[in-house]
């Protein structure tokens, strides 16, 4: 079997499945019925023409000449009622053509049924009616060609005619040696003829320009994939000559060669073809990509919206970009951000569902040029101006669907459209469009659209979970609030009730109102408990007012040391004689930016509740110290993270462990009758400095509360640590010299 009959076979084979695959569809348009059956008349005319070859002389080969034939005689009118319906053209113009078509294929299926098929002339008139029938076939495709309204539908015409006239010419080369005319490449137009029909059946199902470039694509792959295999095979199999443990051998080496080498030889082989092919599309899947790895650390909804947006601008295939979000204060979606011209701000519901709707049945994304292709369908099935079928109510609501669809799309300026999912929630739209192109993006980058629109849907219901956990903490927050409030007042309003009752019994009253056994004395005791709890009570409420009221900061540059050690003198009256009071101050120290008032709040709070830990004496230490940024030492960048600490370190029993992660929420408190406000609003000045306070503790060793501010590196001056020590508190072990050494080290005198 020569290499002719084994491609005409595989023509045969090939273009019989095409068209059992068209008639097998569901709902199928007439476009591919006759497909059907146009392959169907070229698969029974390549498989009587192996027939032909592979039974020899004698009659069954005579009979499929006959039906070879036949079956070619048919070519041209099956080739021309498929392409003419493919194209669109009117029936009534083309009723001429067609009649000739039918008249020469019953001319030819004349001479397949008589003795004129033995004749060489009548086979010669049958071969030039059939190139003649097919070559007005392809000056139809060429008109229609000229005549294509857009540059896509050029270019795809253009592809099929190219295919077509390459298919024919060498269809017809491979006649020649049958005429006695040597031709070198004999099979190579039946496997031209099954990759064009190949081709022709994937441009029914493929209406989009950018699909055929990725299927002819694929096509080159599987073409460089196989030489390459063809190539391990003929070089391991080729030598090996009459030595059948030597083939099977061999055989088995190369199959092993080529399971190993098919995964990265396609992967490297499609990646090159990208590239070379297609570098545009290959740039943008690229981008797409680290666009969707670049978002995934987002929280922010509106930081998330620019980014997205910016990325997809920054691509330069998008003159149009836009995100939708589900708005808060009422049904709809609110635009978030947009590139280009802006769309319409805020999308009703009813212009959702009409997008909603399309991704219900299962579309990802919503492409403007798929609603308008199936539109013109539609269209063209049941014409709006009467005369033909009348439409059917399915069909005219479909078409109200889609008509709605298409004007939601207008107002949004989206040529795709892809809806944010959350399970079966829809939290968005993320649109974009290039309008300069009808069919910007290819299926690979459509996908990679749907990866970074899963990826921002992620994000947004991350978003909306954390806000959610925000705003359940501000409401726990709050109602920790009000209980500690609501205690803190009622204590002193039962105190004060109590001593109106006392002063005002319900008994004994004289006539002018006084109570009957009222002491002075114990009137005037009882009217001071009055005034202390009206005092108590207004100290509550201007604690709570403190730490819920904006904070004022005035920053400015100030010294920690400088700001520290007044403090600790407006404080000196307070310290009892039992507590001693340790100062290590480290000098010289970068300045912060701070508010010297609300600094010296936070140190007096800490100082006083450290003072009030040790009833029965004790030794309170404050330090200050620069905390470097070692790691800084390997960058270039100066060292922005240091930053300046202050230590209050007291002898007392401790914070509890139980404790130590509610000291800083508002109305928690350890004391009989602390508000409980004094350290959450130490954290609200800390936090409103930049900085951070926390808290070390182990029972029996005392508590320490850290104060870490950023530091300010107008200059970078070298360190040496100056420590102060109150007169009340002197190491044991030191002597006078070492004391006095020391002193001149220092000229401060101590605080």
């Amino acid at each position: 079997m020569d290499i002719r009959t084994q491609a005409t076979l595989l023509a045969a084979v090939v273009t019989l499945a095409l068209a059992g695959a068209a008639l097998l569809r569901d709902n199928r348009p007439r476009v591919f019925t006759l497909f059907a059956l146009f392959a169907a008349n070229l698969g029974l005319f390549s498989l009587a023409d192996f027939l032909q070859r592979w039974s020899g002389d004698g009659v069954p080969s005579a009979v499929w000449m006959r039906v070879a034939v036949a079956t070619s005689a048919l070519v041209p009118a099956t080739s021309l009622a498929f392409f003419l319906e493919f194209l669109g053209v009117a029936r009534r113009p083309a009723r001429r053509a067609r009649n000739a078509m039918l008249a020469g294929s019953v001319l030819g299926l004349a001479v397949a049924a008589t003795p004129l098929v033995h004749l060489p002339v009548a086979k010669l008139a049958v071969t030039a009616y059939v190139l003649g029938g097919l070559a007005l076939v392809l000056s139809a495709l060429w008109g229609k060609l000229r005549a294509a309204p857009t540059r896509v539908e050029r270019a795809r015409l253009l592809y099929l005619f190219i295919g077509a006239c390459v298919a024919l010419v060498l269809s017809t080369l491979d006649g020649l040696p049958g005429l006695g005319v040597p031709y070198p490449l004999e099979g190579v137009g039946a496997m031209a003829l099954t990759v064009f029909m190949f081709f022709l059946s994937q441009t029914l199902q493929r209406h989009r320009l950018l699909d055929l470039h990725e299927f002819l694509g694929k096509i080159v792959v599987a073409l460089a994939v196989g030489l390459v295999f063809v190539a391990v095979y003929g070089g391991l199999v080729s030598w090996v000559g009459n030595r059948p443990e030597l083939f099977f051998f061999n055989t088995l080496v190369a199959s092993f060669v080529i399971l190993s080498l098919y995964e990265p030889m396609r992967d490297k082989v499609e990646e090159w073809v990208v590239v070379t092919l297609f570098r545009e599309r290959y740039e943008l899947v690229r981008q797409l990509e680290a666009l969707r790895d670049r978002i995934a650390t987002i929280i922010d909804p509106i930081r998330l919206g620019t980014v997205l947006l910016d990325g997809l601008a920054e691509t330069r295939r998008v003159t149009h970009a836009s995100l939708w979000l589900v708005a808060d204060d009422r049904p709809g979606f609110r635009l978030v951000d947009s590139r280009g011209p802006a769309p319409a701000p805020f999308l009703e519901p009813a212009t959702a569902r009409a997008i909603r709707a399309p991704a219900g049945t299962g579309q990802k994304a919503i492409l403007l040029e798929n609603i308008e292709r199936r539109i013109a369908e539609l269209r063209t099935q049941f014409p709006p101006e009467g005369g033909g079928p009348a439409v059917p109510a399915a069909v005219a609501e479909e078409l109200k669907r889609l008509g709605d669809a298409r004007a939601a799309l207008a107002s949004m300026r989206a040529g795709i459209c892809i809806p944010l999912f959350a399970g079966d929630r829809v939290l968005g739209f993320l649109a974009c469009w290039d309008e300069r192109v009808p069919e910007a993006f290819a299926s690979n980058e459509i996908a990679a659209l749907l990866e970074v629109s899963e990826r921002a849907a992620l994000v947004i219901e991350n978003s909306l979970l954390y806000q959610q956990m925000k705003e359940r903490d501000r409401l726990a927050a709050l109602g920790e609030m009000a209980a500690g409030l609501a205690h803190e007042i009622r204590n002193p309003l039962a105190a004060i009730q109590g001593a109106i009752q006392l002063l005002l019994p319900e008994k004994g009253r004289e006539p002018g109102g006084r109570p009957a056994d009222a002491d002075p004395e114990q009137a005037r005791e009882f009217l001071g408990i009055i005034g202390d709890e009206v005092r108590r009570l207004n100290g509550v409420v201007n604690q709570f007012l403190d730490y819920s009221r904006p904070a004022k900061t005035h920053l400015a540059p100030g010294d920690v040391n400088e700001i520290l050690e007044r403090t600790l003198k407006l404080l000196g009256g307070d310290i009892p004689p039992a507590v001693a009071l340790e100062v290590l101050l480290e000098r010289p120290l970068p300045r912060v930016s701070c508010d010297p008032e609300q600094l010296r709040q936070v140190f007096l709070n800490l100082a006083l509740n450290a003072v009030e830990a040790m009833p029965r004496g004790g030794r309170l230490q404050v330090s200050t110290r620069l905390a470097r940024d070692e790691l800084a030492l390997w960058r270039e960048a100066p060292r922005r993270s240091d930053t300046v600490e202050v230590r209050f370190r007291d002898s007392g029993p401790g914070v509890p462990e139980e404790a130590r992660e509610h000291i800083f929420v508002p109305f928690f408190t350890t004391k009989e009758k602390g508000t409980g406000l004094g350290l959450a609003i130490c954290q609200r000045i800390v936090k409103a400095h930049g900085g951070n306070i926390g808290v070390r503790s182990a029972p029996g060793e005392g508590a320490e509360f850290v104060i870490a501010l950023p530091a300010l590196w107008e200059e970078r001056p070298d360190t040496r640590l100056d420590e102060r020590h109150d007169s009340r508190l002197r190491p044991p072990d030191e002597s006078r010299s070492r004391r006095r050494r020391r002193k001149r080290r220092r000229p401060d005198r101590a605080v």
